[in-house]
């Protein structure tokens, strides 16, 4: 158990370290192409490990392994005006401050578009290549009727019922119930259109999402329907004790009809530690079994989910696919950001440093637990949506980050005479503020949620 909490730990780190150095790399790169001197660039932080020095710069391995850096001739120019009280920045030929406005907010720019153009690059790339993928179809279940309280959610409201396949959102096809979620997360009092089979006849819904304080995102008050036909039983756990066996149907738990997995884990949990009777479909029979279960409630098995190869791509629909998907990644981050504005618990629905490694890791370290190519498939897929969030978050006009250099270069071009270096002090004073509340409420956030608070 502790080493695979460690191992997540490094693969989170390897993980949110490839989407900063691609990020710095996008500053080093458009700093070299406008003639600005590059005097370091280092993968990690601190103390130099090792490394070499080549055209100026020194290419550097760094003690903390978290990401990386890129630092620029002349920024140390700066502490200098301000120790010496000048009215301008000194400089020479190849300094950052040397170079005009608009090549120091190409290079600002620079590193957030290397993250969308790695997104794109990734996207399309898993796109072209192909995978396999595991999803279950959109087909719901009303949470109240699973729910010990009364309350309505809005999938009531709006008349869904059990067992409803919701085939579009706003006209748009779904085939997928994690892509159902992706399109109402960041919708909250919002009304949305439901395209939905039901005993096959076609409605269309209108419903509204609602938004949960506690996690952050909207949602409408569904569980996912999966049969109860299983797939897989591990070896030396409590559904092989019983006998249970791939392809087998779960029709009753102690007399109760089951009709999806949501009723079997439920009847199952009621009954953690204990036995239960269970009624099985085996190639046309039916098999009573009886299954104890573990006292955390488990049963060592999994259920069937439709199971298949993506769809061949040649190299321009890849492409298009990536550019999309990015676009829309891009689009779920703006909605997100709206949404800390809307009374949400700010603890749970954003993340720390130590969260971020943490769920990188867990959900890296899951994917290669399937294979190979699913751990690699899911490794590039969070690193891309990672990237692009990254990105827009560094265009916030948030003086010391990307957007908020961008937009002080923008106010020396209207004025057409560079900024007093105090005045640059007190601005970028400000939004180091700024990024420590936010990165302290962030590790406080992820302290409470690993203490289970």
């Amino acid at each position: 158990m502790i080493l695979g909490g460690i191992l997540e730990i490094i693969l989170g780190i390897i993980g949110l370290s490839i989407v900063v150095l691609v990020h710095e790399t996008g500053h080093y790169a458009a700093a070299r192409a406008v003639g600005i001197r590059v005097e370091t660039f280092s993968v990690g932080f601190g103390r130099r490990l090792l490394g070499f020095r080549r055209g100026g710069t020194d290419y550097r391995l760094s003690l903390i392994p978290l990401g990386g850096y890129c630092r620029f001739s002349g920024e140390d120019s700066f502490r200098r005006a301000l120790e010496e009280n000048l009215d301008r920045i000194p400089s020479k030929n190849g300094d950052f401050y040397a170079a005009s406005p608009w090549k120091r907010i190409l290079v600002s720019l620079s590193g957030p578009l290397a993250n969308v153009l790695f997104s794109i690059v990734v996207l399309t790339a898993i796109s072209w290549i192909g995978y396999q993928e595991s999803y279950t179809e959109p087909r719901i279940i009303l949470a109240s009727e699973w729910s010990e309280d009364d309350a309505l959610w809005p999938a009531d409201r709006a008349g869904l019922q059990s067992g409803d396949l919701i085939v579009a959102v706003d006209g748009s096809e779904v085939d997928r119930f994690h892509e159902l979620r992706r399109r109402l997360v960041f919708r909250p009092d919002t009304s949305v259109d439901l395209t939905v089979l039901r005993e096959g006849r076609t409605l269309n819904l209108a419903i509204t999402p609602q938004l949960d304080r506690e996690s952050g995102t909207a949602i409408i008050g569904v569980l996912n329907w999966v049969d109860p036909v299983i797939d897989d039983v591990e070896p030396n756990s409590a559904g092989s004790a019983a006998g249970l066996q791939p392809g087998d149907v779960v029709l009753s738990v102690d007399g109760r009809p089951i009709e999806h997995t949501v009723a079997f884990f439920s009847a199952v949990g009621e009954s953690a530690g204990g036995q239960l009777s269970l009624e099985l479909r085996r190639d046309g029979r039916i098999v009573p079994v009886q299954l104890e279960v573990g006292e955390d409630g488990s049963t060592g098995t999994a259920f069937r989910v439709v199971s298949g190869r993506s769809v061949d791509l040649n190299g321009l629909q890849a492409l298009g696919r990536g550019t999309v998907e990015t676009l829309r990644t891009l689009v779920s981050t703006i909605r997100g950001l709206r949404m800390l504005f809307l009374g949400i618990e700010m603890r749970n629905a954003v993340s720390g440093p130590l969260r971020l490694i943490s769920d990188t890791g867990s959900v890296v370290a899951a994917g290669f637990r399937s294979g190979f190519g699913p751990g690699l498939l899911w490794s590039f897929e969070l690193m891309s949506l990672i990237s692009v969030s990254l990105a827009f978050l560094n265009l916030l006009p948030i003086p010391v980050l990307d957007g908020g250099q961008i937009l002080l270069f923008l106010l020396e071009i209207l004025r057409r005479r560079p900024a007093s270096p105090r005045s640059v002090y007190r601005y970028q004073f400000v939004g180091t503020i700024i990024v420590f509340i936010i990165a302290i409420t962030a590790t406080t956030g992820d302290i409470l949620h690993f203490n289970g608070r």
